[in-house]
């Protein structure tokens, strides 16, 4: 199939496939900033892209779960934590018989009543339901998130794309082709099993079975970011869960149909996020480099779809997946191995 790419572009992207970080084709890091600039203006056919189109960037709300357009943000000062660019939120414990007063005559006050709290936001331009997203705070203590840090850096991470670093527990996958191969792979990590364990409490987990676990870690000095996406549909299924170590950091979501209306997602220092429904199908997520700071570790655990799971075409392929899986044995693939999921 011929390729439709600039043929300046296929060169430049061919010069730079072994360069030392892990990123490939289009994709960059700060340690290739420069190629990126040229790349990205090679690939617009613009090397001054503007745009006059302002931006509506809506915020999620951990406790009421809608997203919310603000008239005024405070920006980000270098001194603050990533969550304190995030509107505040005044949140109160209700009785159950308290009635909550409607909105009042100012109209960028609005209250709400859910799961028994009073939500307020003040200065609200627009709002949004946005389904999909579960956090379970302070899901780890302080000691087990420095546990798991331990633990996770026993294994050397591998260089992956954009800036990030990685190690895969799971079967090596081609996407593509739809193929498995499992011979490399011998179970999740014995230091996750509490994580799955405890899981199991929350009603939104509670038959969640992961079959694979992706150790991601971002940090700043390397202009760590992931670009908008979906994650993989044919193998994993509809839950993508993350347990955020380390720093705060923001998930953004974002529509190709709409590219100037964002969602931005809060990832909670110790806390777990599960990412599913309209969220998970509809609307691609991505880390943008001005969200890493300092160094982030997430965990990403995934379930097997329906066609891997009971009554699916590819049941039995699936019970094997899992009994590997849930040995809690495993150790990462190597880079030779390593799943095609970037």
């Amino acid at each position: 199939m011929p390729s439709s790419l600039n043929p300046k572009l296929e060169t430049m992207l061919a010069e730079t496939s072994n360069k030392i970080c892990g990123c490939k084709g289009i994709r960059s890091c700060r340690l290739c900033k420069n190629t990126e600039n040229e790349v990205q203006a090679l690939f617009t056919g613009n090397h001054n892209v503007q745009s006059n189109v302002e931006k509506k960037t809506c915020y999620f709300c951990v406790h009421c779960k809608k997203a919310y357009q603000y008239t005024r943000v405070d920006s980000l000062a270098e001194d603050q934590s990533l969550q304190s660019s995030f509107p505040e939120c005044q949140n109160e414990d209700l009785p159950n018989n308290t009635s909550v007063p409607s909105p009042g005559a100012t109209s960028n006050v609005l209250e709400l009543k859910e799961d028994n709290k009073l939500c307020q936001h003040k200065n609200v331009l627009h709002k949004m339901n946005f389904p999909g997203i579960t956090i379970i705070e302070n899901f780890v203590s302080p000691d087990e998130e420095f546990s798991l840090d331990a633990a996770i850096k026993e294994t050397p991470f591998q260089k992956s794309q954009s800036g990030r670093q990685k190690q895969d527990f799971g079967p090596k996958v081609n996407f593509k082709k739809q193929k498995i191969r499992v011979s490399s792979f011998n179970g999740l990590p014995s230091y996750s099993r509490f994580l799955f364990e405890r899981m199991g409490a929350h009603s939104c987990l509670k038959d969640f079975q992961p079959v694979e676990l992706c150790n991601l870690e971002y940090c700043s000095e390397r202009g760590a970011h992931i670009d908008p996406h979906f994650d993989d549909a044919w193998l994993w299924g509809e839950r993508l869960v993350t347990l955020n170590l380390m720093s705060d950091s923001c998930l953004t979501f974002t529509l190709d149909e709409d590219p100037f209306l964002e969602v931005r997602v809060p990832l909670l220092r110790r806390s777990l996020i599960v990412v599913s429904a309209e969220a998970r199908y509809q609307w691609k997520h991505g880390i943008s480099e001005a969200d890493v700071i300092g160094r982030r570790v997430a965990m990403t655990f995934r379930e097997l779809s329906e066609e891997f799971s009971r009554g699916g075409s590819k049941e039995e392929e699936g019970k094997h997946l899992l009994t590997l899986a849930l040995t809690f044995q495993g150790t990462a693939i190597q880079p030779s191995n390593v799943p095609h999921w970037d």
